[in-house]
């Protein structure tokens, strides 16, 4: 069984604070008497659920392009984390059974919280968390909001270690219907050129 982890954009979607919102808008329209449909679409490239590479911080690092794509369909571990946490910590990573390579996705209280707005009180990554992460080898980290780092100025440390050690990076993906566990995780992001980011179709099959 496929899920789909994926947000709606323009319809669920949250922005990031200082991000231009999703716009999609008429380019030929039935209606109008114009002989197709077709949409233009504005956005970041970061925005819905999207993935992170390298060089989305550090200057002249991998883009997505540079991953082969079996790195896009890895098997994932699905934790879930206390409700009322608000950083996902060392020893939360200590006790979860991935191997290098696969994936790890946390589900949290995030996804209960209202969309209607960008929130700060959103669960996050710790940076001891992410260093963690990194030594066992975690081949993606994927978290159920907009960062995995808090919101702030100079709060990256999280993206910084796992970026620098090669872990791709999933955000906003949409955990409330999965069960913890271990899936097949698929999440092939948009075709960018020079992509330091890119929306992608994410999904969980259950194996």
């Amino acid at each position: 069984m496929l899920i789909d982890i994926t947000r709606t954009l323009g319809l669920d979607d949250v922005r990031w604070p200082g991000d231009p919102p999703f716009r999609a808008r008429p380019a030929l329209s039935i209606a109008n008497g114009d002989g197709v449909d077709l949409t233009l679409l504005e956005m970041v490239n970061h925005a819905g659920t999207h993935l992170d590479a390298p060089s989305h911080f550090f200057e002249g690092a991998a883009t997505l392009n540079d991953f082969p794509l079996e790195r896009f369909h890895p098997l994932a571990l699905v934790a879930e984390i206390d409700s009322a946490r608000e950083r996902i910590e060392a020893g939360d990573i200590d006790a979860l059974p991935f191997e290098p390579g696969e994936a790890v996705l946390f589900k949290t209280r995030n996804g209960r919280l209202p969309r209607d707005r960008f929130r700060e009180d959103y669960v996050a990554l710790s940076p001891e968390a992410a260093e963690r992460l990194a030594a066992r080898g975690a081949g993606l980290v994927g978290v159920d909001y907009l960062s995995i780092d808090p919101c702030g100025d100079g709060l990256d440390a999280a993206h910084r270690i796992l970026l620098a050690a090669g872990t791709l990076i999933l955000e906003d993906a949409d955990l409330r219907a999965v069960v913890a566990g271990r899936y097949r995780l698929r999440c092939f992001p948009l075709k960018l050129h020079m992509a330091n980011g890119a929306p992608c179709r994410a999904t969980l099959e259950t194996l």
